[in-house]
């Protein structure tokens, strides 16, 4: 009988890549999005038919061992490669049709870009929009995705990108909750979890707000923004949700010290694409057309 063959292929090295980077089973389980027992069951496979350990597993952790890394190395140089091979040849393709993917932060995803996606899909109906919520940088050069949207003052100056707009923060309320009180009342607050990407609004609570006032602590702002729309407490919430969730109401004017730029970002190899560059141009024209809505200015 023949011997099994231990040729690997790029699946065997990507799914090691992932794991090595997400450092846990159940991480590389969802990046890679397939479940915790098949991405187990696969990395077994591998192991087997190399005859060797790739990984040192804990309860809470997977670190590469020896022949791990040499894997992980190998795997990230070609991931470099076949994402630079993509952007030299893409742009040769002239129709702008296909797929666009487009990473963005779980607030502005959920409360600002619906309505904009709706409009581009209906026009550009060749064009499919992949929507990543994340609040972690996915990498652009890498071709995770194509165009990036991002809350920061200090864009990757590697890439093609420009500003569309400022993106501001307020105190907010439940209405009822926000009708004038005895002053020598303190207010309930929402307050931030130290996972809370965007640390602007978790810093200004922390400096502002006293921690006995905390009533609850959210790690996202969509979590923070039900929280307030519930009337457990005032929070710091972007301007921008106030047109999408009835029933709370701005109490103060926006904040200077919490203000930060919108980018719209793209990587230079990919941005002369027909489709990217429709995508990008639309997003773009429409997310500047919502200017008074992102800083404030609107109501």
């Amino acid at each position: 009988m023949a011997p099994k063959s231990t040729m690997l292929n790029w699946d065997d090295l990507r799914i090691v890549l992932v794991v090595a980077e997400c450092g846990t089973i159940s991480g590389a389980a969802a990046a890679l999005r397939i479940s915790h027992p098949t991405l187990s069951r696969r990395l077994r496979q591998i192991e087997q038919r190399l005859g060797a350990r790739l990984f040192e597993r804990t309860p809470s952790s997977c670190r590469p061992t020896e022949a791990g890394e040499e894997m992980r190395t190998l795997a990230s140089r070609l991931r470099d490669d076949i994402s630079a091979l993509e952007g030299r040849i893409a742009g040769r393709d002239q129709r702008a049709c296909g797929p666009v993917r487009l990473t963005a932060p779980d607030a502005v995803s959920e409360y600002l870009l619906p309505p904009m996606l709706a409009k581009i899909c209906k026009e550009a109906p060749e064009v499919t929009i992949e929507l990543m919520v994340s609040n972690q940088v996915i990498s652009l050069a890498r071709r995770s995705a194509d165009i990036a949207l991002r809350v920061t003052d200090t864009p990757d100056l590697a890439l093609r990108g420009r500003r569309v707009g400022t993106v501001a923060m307020a105190v907010y309320a439940e209405k009822s909750l926000a009708q004038p009180v005895d002053p020598a009342v303190e207010r309930p607050w929402i307050g931030y979890d130290a996972a809370l990407a965007c640390s602007k609004p978790g810093a200004w609570v922390a400096q502002n707000v006293p921690d006995r006032c905390i009533r609850f602590r959210a790690n996202t702002l969509p979590g923070a923004v039900q929280a307030v729309r519930s009337g457990i407490g005032f929070g710091i919430l972007p301007c921008f949700v106030e047109g999408s969730i009835p029933g709370i109401i701005r109490v103060e004017p926006p904040i200077p010290a919490l203000q930060s730029g919108l980018w719209l970002l793209v990587h230079p190899e990919i941005a002369r694409v027909p489709r990217v560059r429709a995508a990008s141009e639309a997003l773009a024209r429409m997310l500047k057309a919502a200017g008074p809505q992102l800083s404030g200015r609107s109501s």
